[in-house]
């Protein structure tokens, strides 16, 4: 396995598994530590994806605990002065510290509240641009894996079904926050109702020493409410995480059968002439929905039966805590304003030291959908490599353009590959295996050969998309993977087999930017074979495309899409152009006319030509022959021709048969 494939499949929690035999507890296979270490970085990360975002969290947490423990005080000290005193303007000032402190924190809330609801709002579309971007700066190789378009699949799918993941994780923190901050306004509550616990005795009323006894029992009860609410929690959130835990997985079923396939014009086809609904319908049926309803009773009675336990704990400890004040106050412990702190302590202590310790289990639950997040982000990026031939070069040990005399302006754009192997990640064979190959400035060369025979895979290489595992591919001496990323790339124009056009306008298309210079569209719709097309749209190369996205958008056949991706290729006029199968979805007569500008299209550049089509080959200096990984022919096509019993041959009269 190599470097990339150990990446992806290594575990972050795989310490947690030695610590199990230390006999720490364990969760998930991770202990408390662990998980707190992982709970700490998603945090970092969530600040990334939403900057300033728990900063609001905190701020309405703190405001929301505010605002109970003004209102209980003012509370309690109007009715102290109703019971004592009753000074009017002692009263007056009370009563305007209680609506004006209440309404002033409320009116801050509401704002801190509003930018945190603002920001949530952005949580699922910003999560998913910043996986997008991440995405995008993964070597093509690492983008290409299975197990790399599975993690993305997990991280994306976990969020977007159950809120798992990072949104989890920042509900999860807003109940932490407002929990810890209304066991500080509890603490601060009671602190009256606490003292009378440990009043001197000489101060106290008949039965006092019975009701200090009562504080230890007011503590084990208090404990056993919060540790069964805990436990009680903790299986509820266990079960909701199996039923969730694969939501990923149904869901991309359900969206794949009924929201991807049976919607689409190209699959709606295949769906009605061969009667597939049924098949279709009973697949996402079986494979999602009907997985998903059989997790969500599972949970809902589980629920119940856990939540019924939870609230008689809660009833019986409400119960003592009321007869408990209510002995107190008969006792002249407490005032009669401390009755209502007093109550209101102890209930939202029990209440905030519940949800706390319930909230441990979800967010120690979570930690796995964000372990698949922080394995996603993990992933080996191109900059790393970049810095490091920075660093390289600094030190004097790679020949760059600054070294070799080859400047853009003077560079010859001529490609040499030197012993070039490459292996994809994971795979034992080669993909490509000890090339030698040389393409003057200026020269063409078709690569041929059947289907897996290595010709896209060189391409890529070419187009700096993968590296080479061996050897190394040199552009006018310097090795390729020594310049700079931009700078090589403008260099090149490439039309792949499998390209892609957006929902942008032609222009935009063909210039791959939103400032394009209007004539050399033109110029280059036309080497394509696609001007005329576009001059009979109402808004010429200002036509945007696909309806699906912009009223009044134009939807092109394959062959005219084929012909703007071309045109695409044309218009950066780049010293070396690739063209791979440039013309497989064109009609003959429109591959006839590509093949003719061909010429034209690449007069004084580098160019490389994949095509199956052989009689495409004429048009290039020179034909590479490949099979199974290996260069087995070079030459002219004449020349290959010449050469009995060769695979060049044996291609060409393959294809002659039918047309002699």
């Amino acid at each position: 396995m190599n470097r990339t494939s150990k990446i992806i499949a290594k575990d972050p929690g795989s310490r947690s598994r030695r610590s199990r035999r230390s006999g720490r507890t364990v969760k998930n296979g991770r202990t408390v530590r662990e998980d707190i270490r992982l709970i700490r970085r998603g945090i970092r990360e969530f600040d990334k994806i939403l900057p300033g975002q728990m900063r609001h969290v905190l701020l309405k947490s703190i405001l929301g605990a505010c605002i109970p423990l003004t209102a209980v005080f003012a509370s309690a000290w109007i009715l102290n002065e109703l019971a004592q005193g009753q000074r009017k303007e002692r009263l007056f000032w009370l009563c305007l510290f209680a609506v004006g402190g209440t309404f002033l924190l409320s009116v801050l809330k509401y704002i801190q509240d509003a930018k945190a609801a603002v920001g949530f709002s952005c949580l699922f579309s910003a999560h998913e641009i910043f996986l997008t971007q991440k995405t995008h700066r993964l070597p093509f190789e690492v983008l290409e894996m299975p197990e790399t378009d599975r993690l993305r699949e997990q991280v994306s799918g976990s969020i977007s079904v159950s809120g798992a993941g990072m949104a989890s994780l920042y509900w999860d923190m807003e109940v932490v926050i407002a929990g810890l901050c209304r066991t500080v306004a509890a603490i601060l509550l009671g602190a009256g109702f606490f003292r009378a616990f440990f009043g001197a005795p000489g101060t106290a009323a008949q039965g006092g020493n019975s009701i200090r006894l009562l504080f230890p029992v007011l503590c084990l009860l208090t404990g056993a409410c919060v540790y069964i609410s805990c436990k009680m929690a903790g299986k509820h959130f266990d079960i909701s995480f199996e039923v969730f835990k694969r939501g990923a997985e149904y869901n991309r079923f359900g969206e794949f059968y009924t929201m991807n396939y049976l919607p689409d014009e190209n699959a709606a086809m295949d769906a009605r002439i061969f009667s597939q609904e049924g098949i279709i319908l009973r697949e996402s049926q079986e494979k999602c929905y009907r997985r998903f309803a059989q997790g969500k009773r599972h949970e809902i009675r589980a629920g119940n039966r856990f939540d019924g336990i939870r609230l008689l704990s809660a009833c019986l400890c409400g119960v003592f805590v009321y007869a408990l004040v209510g002995w107190m106050a008969l006792s002249g412990r407490i005032a009669a304003g401390e009755i209502v702190a007093a109550y209101a302590a102890v209930t939202m202590l029990i209440s905030a030291l519940s949800e706390l310790a319930q909230i441990i289990t979800d967010l120690r639950n979570n930690n796995e959908h964000l372990l698949n997040f922080f394995r996603f982000m993990d992933l080996p990026e191109d900059e790393e490599h970049l810095e490091r031939c920075l660093s390289e070069k600094n030190s004097g040990k790679l020949q760059t353009e600054e070294h070799s005399g080859i400047g853009p302006a003077e560079a010859g754009s001529g490609i040499r590959l030197e012993h070039v192997s490459f292996r994809y990640p994971g795979c034992e064979s080669w993909a490509l295996n000890d090339i030698c190959l040389e393409v003057r400035a200026g020269k063409k060369l078709a690569l041929v050969g059947e289907n897996g025979s290595g010709k896209t895979t060189l391409v890529k290489l070419l187009c700096r998309l993968y590296r080479p595992t061996q050897g190394r591919i040199l552009l006018d001496g310097a090795d390729i993977w020594t310049l700079p990323q931009e700078e090589y790339r403008r260099r090149l124009a490439a039309v792949f087999q499998d390209f892609s056009l957006f929902a942008f306008s032609i222009a935009e298309n063909v210039a791959a930017s939103d400032s394009y210079d209007g004539e050399k569209v033109q110029r280059a719709l036309r080497e394509a074979g696609l001007l005329a097309k576009t001059e009979r749209l109402p808004q010429g190369i200002s036509q945007p495309l696909f309806h699906h996205f912009s009223e009044g958008g134009c939807d092109l056949s394959g062959g005219e899409a084929q012909k703007l991706a071309i045109a695409r290729a044309v218009y950066r006029d780049a010293k070396i152009m690739i063209l791979d199968e440039p013309t497989a979805a064109l009609d003959p007569f429109a591959e006839a006319e590509i093949y003719e500008n061909f010429g034209a299209m690449s007069e004084g550049k580098t160019a490389f030509l994949v095509s199956h089509r052989l009689s495409s080959c004429r048009s290039c200096d020179r034909v590479a022959v490949f099979t199974a990984g290996r260069l087995v022919q070079l030459g002219s096509h004449e020349e290959l021709l010449e050469q009995a019993g060769r695979e060049y041959l044996r291609l060409w009269e393959a294809q002659a048969q039918y047309y002699v």
